[in-house]
């Protein structure tokens, strides 16, 4: 079976590993013993459809743990199984309760559990898994020549993709794009806004309400009644029509009321007209709404969702709901990971943990400390080394590379014996 090839330790053979990796990757890739187990992956797994399925059949196993990274759980069948049965969906299934995520990644990956989508038999499954397999049995290669030299390719494999920003939906764009319209169309009417919000709370009458163009602007434009305001606003008296028709029809909207079936706004076609009336309380034995806390601000909004220009070709039919002037994007925050939160994955899978112990140079024992403390130090350490302490800094080839180059250091300098001389550690280093 190919070996991959270091001719050295530390800095120099990882450049010639990096150097030539996909070469490497191919060749052992393209061994006897890879080849039959991805092959036998390939045309078996299909036939799976249990967890019990999986774990039954070795080889397949074999594939499926190694390409996470976990082969060491081959032996433990029921554990594994228990880990697939149960899922991800739930927050105390067994694959959740590990602080390592690759156990929650596996899991996942399959979709064998309740409420999943399994992914057996999907377009492209297989072939995802076995790349992941031959990847991963490639650094345990290495890792038999020298542990550092698989920490670091594996970090190099999975770190930029954790410290990477997630992928957006295109229903997240979409509605990205519908939050910025929101906000420069709430730009746009500020003033008026603030005008609102400074005097509705000062009306008494519906007449109060219709003698001031700037508050029944919004009033009206709040329940899509933007064309009585613009008739309202333009007309022009005449001895035979000397009040304008429609501010007739607000003011006795408004007036009566919605409490009666046979209020004058309950008879009008359009609903938006009672909704109105029930807004403002004006109608005899009704609640005036005006001076009660929150009212300018839910019309100010709803005239801000009713009146904003929807960006051309965007495709989006989620409810469009404004709180404070500003389209609420909470239903996609769960999609990103905290800072934190890469911290503690960090933590959790020993591969990632051991690179960034070592290059921050911190001791073993930190593990042993409260998780919090741990997260505030892994931060700190990151801040002064790096000038950052968002993990996705690493997302960059250059932030990445100089993070593993001081791992690698770091390791060599361990490796050496405590009786080297300080001469000899500077020698070594300098042909590395």
């Amino acid at each position: 079976m190919f070996s991959p090839v270091i001719p050295s330790a530390g800095l120099a053979g990882w450049r010639f590993l990096q150097r030539t990796y996909d070469s490497q990757l191919e060749s052992f890739s393209n061994s006897a013993q890879i080849t039959r187990n991805t092959d036998y992956f390939l045309e078996n797994i299909g036939d799976v459809k249990t967890a019990e399925d999986l774990t039954s059949d070795r080889r397949l196993l074999e594939v499926a743990l190694g390409a996470f990274g976990i082969q060491d759980d081959i032996e433990n069948r029921f554990f594994i199984k228990k880990i697939l049965e149960e899922g991800t969906t739930a927050n105390d299934s067994l694959a959740n309760r590990f602080s390592d995520n690759r156990y929650k990644e596996f899991s996942e990956a399959f979709g064998l559990g309740p409420g999943e989508d399994r992914q057996i038999g999907k377009s492209g499954f297989a072939e995802s898994i076995v790349a992941r397999f031959r990847e991963s049995s490639f650094e345990v290669s290495a890792g038999q020549q020298n542990d550092s030299m698989r920490v670091a390719l594996y970090a190099q494999r999975v770190l930029g993709e954790l410290a990477s920003p997630p992928q957006k939906s295109d229903e997240r764009i979409a509605a990205e794009a519908v939050s910025a319209a929101v906000s420069d169309f709430a730009s746009s009417v500020a003033d008026d806004v603030e005008y609102y919000q400074d005097n509705i709370g000062l009306i008494e009458t519906a007449d109060d309400l219709l003698d001031d163009p700037r508050l029944l602007k919004m009033t009206l434009g709040a329940f899509g009644l933007q064309d009585d305001y613009e008739a309202i606003v333009s007309f022009e008296p005449s001895a035979e029509t000397p009040v304008s028709p429609e501010r007739e029809k607000i003011k006795n909207v408004l007036e009566e009321g919605s409490i009666s079936v046979v209020a004058f706004a309950n008879e009008l076609d359009n609903p938006a007209y009672a909704e109105l009336s029930r807004a403002f309380g004006f109608g005899i034995a009704e609640d005036f709404q005006a001076r009660r806390s929150g009212f300018s601000t839910r019309i100010s909004d709803q005239y801000i969702e009713q009146n904003f220009e929807w960006p051309n070709a965007i495709i989006y039919d989620q409810p469009v709901k404004v709180v404070n002037g500003a389209f609420e994007l909470e239903p996609f925050r769960s999609d990103d990971m905290s800072n934190d939160a890469k911290w503690f994955t960090i933590m959790g899978e020993p591969p990632l943990r051991n690179l960034f112990e070592t290059a921050f140079n911190l001791p073993s024992e930190v593990g042993q400390i409260d998780i919090n403390q741990q997260l505030t130090v892994f931060k700190e350490r990151a801040q002064s080394i790096f000038g950052s302490d968002q993990v996705n800094q690493f997302s960059e080839p250059e932030a990445l590379d100089e993070l593993i180059t001081q791992y690698i250091v770091r390791s060599q300098l361990s490796s050496f014996s405590s009786g080297a001389t300080s001469a000899s550690l500077a020698l070594t280093l300098l042909q590395a």
